[in-house]
């Protein structure tokens, strides 16, 4: 859809946009060293993984023209990080343990695999070893209990057999976060994502908007209008995603300060996007 904001007002609305998506980084940080919870404890390197994620996506947003692209690639990381993140907070025990035990699974295989260093005239010698290695891993009950949850003899299988809308499902029936916020990030970014993720021609020529009726790419200025609106939109869609893990910690670690700038900063960034959506908030 042709936006009627000029690219010097887009501009500047991308500027807010990256503040408020670093702001809400900000926060993310201070408030993963204050969880006391357990289970939230456990799934917190997320939210570290997801921080490293956003300062990459900011430093692209500094050179959108040059990486719009890559930046829906790391949308995607960003969106399902946090997703993994809220649905190991609230799904059930059993899915919660194999959250907590694929990587001694992968770790089991990776002991079994072949590697770049290995001497290729020793072969025989490195299988052998490398069977040992895995055998002597296997000793501990913990390794087990993972590969019985996965398998002995497959090194594929993700942590969890629930798709990604099968996740949020799971926090919607929860009940206690704005699940719209993850729907709106998985239709808006996830598929388009994985076509430039997997080098399909769509996804190479998915910055250019060729395939999108409604943006006539030959009219002068529309191509940067499109990439500095497009840009502005994701970061404001991912930094409400970082609220809502935020509120899943607000319920069993005290962060109300934290909670209630995050609460108003998001605010502020629903209006920004209407207004650049230009959409009129009933």
């Amino acid at each position: 859809m042709k936006t009627k904001h000029s690219l010097d007002d887009l501009k500047r609305f991308h500027h807010e946009a990256m503040n408020f998506f670093a702001t809400e980084l900000i926060l993310l940080k201070e408030i993963v060293t204050k969880i006391e919870d357990d289970r939230l404890g456990k799934c917190s390197v997320l939210l570290i993984s997801c921080g490293q994620t956003g300062t990459a996506l900011l430093q692209m947003a500094n050179q959108i023209d040059c990486f719009a692209s890559e930046a829906i690639m790391l949308a995607r990381a960003f969106m399902e990080k946090i997703t993994n993140f809220c649905y190991a907070g609230v799904c059930d025990e059993d899915e919660f343990r194999a959250f907590v035990l694929h990587p001694i699974y992968k770790k089991y295989h990776s002991l079994g695999a072949a590697k770049m260093e290995d001497d290729l005239v020793l072969i025989t010698e490195n299988v052998i070893s490398r069977k040992q290695k895995q055998q002597k891993f296997k000793e501990k009950s913990i390794v087990q209990e993972a590969l019985n949850i996965f398998s002995e003899v497959n090194p594929r299988l993700n942590w969890t057999k629930k798709t990604l809308n099968q996740r949020i499902e799971v926090i919607q029936e929860w009940g206690k976060l704005m699940d719209v916020f993850f729907t709106i990030n998985k239709l808006e970014y996830y598929s388009d994502a994985s076509e430039v993720l997997h080098g399909s021609l769509y996804g190479c020529t998915f910055n250019l908007g060729i395939f999108d009726d409604s943006f006539d790419r030959n009219m002068e200025g529309e191509m940067e209008k499109k990439i500095y609106k497009d840009n502005t939109c994701m970061l404001l869609h991912l930094g409400m995603l970082i609220h809502e893990s935020l509120t899943l910690i607000s319920y069993s670690n005290n962060i109300d300060k934290q909670w209630d700038y995050s609460y108003k900063n998001r605010g502020q960034a629903l209006n920004l996007l209407f207004h650049v959506l230009e959409r009129k908030i009933k």
